[in-house]
C-alpha cells in the first residue's frame, strides 16, 4: 500500500481539480449569460430602430415625399382631391387627379402635403384619434387655384389597423423588457466572475447582435411583415419608410459588424501573439516539476 503521506496528496490533487473544474463551469455559465444579455441588448436596440422608423409619424418634407412614392396612397389622395374640387375648378376628375399625382411625386409638392400624410400616419398607427382632414388652404396649394379658398375640408378615410395599433402601443415597454432581463443577466454574469476573453467575445456578440437586429427590425420588418397586417391601401407607408431610413440602417448595421469583427479578431490575434510569446507551457512545467522530484 501506497504511505499515507502519497494517499493524502492525491486526495489533495483530487479535491483542487474539482474546484478548478467548478470555476471553469461557473465562468462558462457566467460566459453564457453574457452572450445571452448582448443579444437581449440588441433586441431591444432593434426594437427602438423599428419604433423610430415606422412608428413616427412626422410631417418632414422628405417623410412626405417618400409616402407619397407609394403609388396607392398617391392615387387614393389624388382621387379624393380631385372629385371634391374638380367641379369648382371648371375641369375634369381624371385630368385634375393626374395634375396632383404629378405635383405629389415633386419634392415641393410632397412637402405642401406632409401635414394629412403625417395625420393619416399618425390615424393608422392609433396615435391621432381625430379624422384625417385637408383643409381649404391646403387644397388651394395643391390644386394651384384660389377658387376653392372657402371649400370645406377634405375627409381622407384612413382607418386605424388595430394590429399595428397594438405593436405601436406595446414596442417601446418590449423594448425595455429586453433592457431590464439584459441588466439582470449581466449583473448576475459578472457575480459568477467570467474569464476576460469571455466578456471580450460577448461584446463582439453584442455589436454582431446590433448589426443583425437592425437589418431586421428597422428595414426587413417595415418592408415585408407590417404591411401583411391588412390590405389598406395607407399601409404602405411602412416600406415607403423602410426604404426612406434604408442608407442609415444600413450604415448603423455595417458599422456594427466592423465593430464585432474587429472585437473579436482583434482578441483572436492578441491570444496568439501571447501563446507564442510563452517560452514554455505551464501546464508542462509544472509535469517537470513533478517529475524532478
Amino acid at each position: 500500500d501506497p504511505p499515507p503521506h502519497v494517499l493524502s496528496s492525491a486526495a489533495s490533487d483530487v479535491y483542487k481539480r474539482q474546484i478548478c473544474q467548478t470555476l471553469k463551469m461557473r465562468r462558462s455559465l457566467g460566459g453564457l449569460m453574457l452572450i445571452v444579455a448582448a443579444i437581449l441588448v440588441a433586441v431591444s436596440i432593434g426594437s427602438w430602430w423599428l419604433q423610430r422608423v415606422a412608428f413616427s409619424p412626422s410631417n418632414d418634407s422628405n417623410v412626405a415625399y417618400s409616402i407619397l412614392g407609394d403609388e396607392e396612397v398617391r392615387e387614393q389622395v389624388a382621387t379624393i382631391v380631385a372629385g371634391a374640387t374638380a367641379s369648382a375648378l371648371g375641369q375634369s376628375a381624371a385630368e385634375l387627379r393626374e395634375f396632383i399625382s404629378d405635383i405629389a411625386l415633386i419634392p415641393d409638392g410632397a412637402a405642401l402635403m406632409g401635414g394629412f400624410v403625417s395625420d393619416a400616419h399618425g390615424r393608422l398607427i392609433g396615435e391621432f384619434d381625430g379624422r384625417v382632414s385637408i383643409d381649404a388652404q391646403e387644397q388651394v396649394n395643391i390644386v394651384r387655384n384660389e377658387l376653392v379658398g372657402e371649400a370645406n375640408p377634405i375627409t381622407q378615410p384612413v382607418q386605424e389597423v388595430g394590429a399595428i395599433a397594438f405593436l405601436n402601443d406595446w414596442l417601446g415597454w418590449f423594448a425595455l423588457a429586453m433592457l431590464g432581463s439584459a441588466a439582470l443577466l449581466g449583473i448576475a454574469a459578472v457575480l459568477l466572475r467570467p474569464e476576460r476573453g469571455e466578456g471580450t467575445f460577448a461584446l463582439g456578440v453584442l455589436f454582431a447582435a446590433t448589426g443583425a437586429s437592425l437589418i431586421v427590425f428597422g428595414y426587413l420588418v417595415p418592408l415585408l411583415v407590417l404591411p401583411a397586417f391588412s390590405d389598406d391601401p395607407w399601409m404602405g407607408v411602412f416600406p415607403r419608410l423602410a426604404n426612406h431610413h434604408r442608407n442609415l440602417t444600413l450604415l448603423l448595421a455595417v458599422g456594427s459588424f466592423v465593430a464585432a469583427a474587429l472585437i473579436v479578431f482583434g482578441t483572436s490575434s492578441r491570444r496568439e501573439r501571447r501563446q507564442h510569446s510563452t517560452p514554455l507551457n505551464v501546464g508542462r512545467y509544472r509535469d517537470e516539476r513533478s517529475w524532478s522530484r
